[in-house]
């Protein structure tokens, strides 16, 4: 195996930063989820049949998907850490990999799942419209395929977390095959998905077919993005090397560029672009997010005193936030719409701010012990097989 996979460690500030960021941006793609929900239920889920002003609040306050580039960047930095050591020496275990991928997703997913089905059964949507008959998407997402179907109602957010499962079987593949180089392995992967996604648009764009498809949709989605999660883990493998020094400046400047990214998607969603446009503008978020990244450790988390229980608790947070947010919005936005349905109509930004308060105070206080609940579970479950396919 090539000497690209020597293994490598991120320092105590990047580590901290992650686990601040992935906290974060799950707190972010709630707000957006509570803010686009209020907002739809007073004016409609069309964009073109809400007021001006409130276009633009959903366009930007509503849509929360930079948050979710900043997801597939840090879980590739993660996951090529940890295989890493497996690969250089040899002994990577696809059997372990995929143990320790599905019992780290799925307790947690199931259970937003299961609230899924149940917000389902009170007819709650999030935009599509009620589904009837929604065994496909559920079948799918029993699998983790549900970005090639569209994921069950109410589970909205759950399209992400199948691109990840996708992401991490073909990541490792394609390490193996290029005989543990990663310089090679990230090209391959980013010239094949140029190849693809050319190939999709001259489908649809030039022979005009599978325009409606949603496993052609999906394929495209999972492509477009996987440059974001390719880079992440060139970054992990690339990790204290000279490659990535930069300066203060740069790394401020980084958070310029993320500003920029997260315009154009604002823009992107304002001018009703198709989603495939939307989820190609995940690429413009790739410099930004990897000179963030790679100069963390100037944010100097290590030299306050409280940032490693803040960081670690927000780390605890983020996925539990994330896979159950959106089915505890819609269960408590079936209760306010039952009770108080004229007022939070009139009054989008009070809507919005009760259902989220509601929510955020439940999982507060039940997410990290989910959390932690899971990860005991995962360790005893795994006890016996090798620590990196714990990663």
């Amino acid at each position: 195996m090539s000497d690209e996979l020597m293994p490598r460690r991120l320092d105590k500030d990047t580590e901290l930063m992650i686990d601040a960021l992935r906290g974060v941006a799950a707190l972010l793609v709630f707000f957006t989820h509570a803010f686009d929900l209020a907002v739809s239920d007073a004016y409609g889920w069309n964009y073109a049949s809400n007021p001006e002003g409130w276009r633009w609040a959903r366009a930007s306050l509503g849509h929360g998907g930079f948050f979710v580039w900043c997801f597939f960047m840090v879980s590739g930095v993660c996951i090529h850490l940890s295989i890493s050591q497996s690969l250089a020496n040899r002994q990577f275990s696809w059997r372990h990999y995929a143990v320790a991928r599905i019992s780290r997703i799925y307790p947690l997913f199931l259970l937003g799942l299961v609230l899924a089905v149940l917000a389902w059964a009170l007819h709650e949507n999030f935009g599509e419209g009620y589904n009837p008959t929604p065994w496909r998407q559920l079948a799918a997402s029993l699998l983790s395929l549900q970005i090639l179907t569209t994921p069950f109602p109410a589970y909205e957010p759950s399209w992400s977390l199948s691109c990840e499962m996708i992401y991490y079987a073909i990541w490792p593949a394609t390490l193996l095959l290029m005989r543990g180089r990663v310089s090679r392995a990230t090209a391959f992967c980013l010239v094949s998905v140029l190849a693809l996604i050319g190939g999709i648009m001259l489908i649809w764009k030039v022979g005009h077919r599978f325009e409606s498809s949603t496993l052609v949709d999906g394929v495209w989605t999972a492509a477009v993005l996987f440059p974001v999660w390719v880079c992440g883990a060139w970054l992990g493998a690339n990790w204290g090397s000279p490659t990535l020094a930069i300066s203060r400046r740069t790394w401020l400047t980084s958070l310029l560029l993320c500003v920029l990214s997260e315009g154009l998607l604002v823009v992107l969603k304002f001018k009703e672009y198709p989603s495939w446009a939307v989820h190609m503008a995940g690429l413009s978020s790739i410099p930004g997010l990897m000179l963030f990244l790679a100069g963390a450790h100037y944010a100097r988390l290590t030299t306050w005193e409280k940032a490693p229980a803040i960081c670690r608790w927000l780390g605890q947070f983020s996925y539990p936030c994330y896979i159950l947010h959106m089915q505890l919005l819609l269960l408590l936005d079936h209760f306010v719409d039952e009770y108080a349905e004229d007022y939070v109509h009139r009054h989008p930004i009070w809507h919005t701010v009760f259902e989220f308060a509601g929510v955020l105070i439940l999982l507060v206080w039940l997410g990290p012990k989910l959390e932690r609940t899971a990860m005991r579970w995962r360790s005893s479950f795994l006890k016996g097989t090798r620590p990196v396919a714990m990663g």
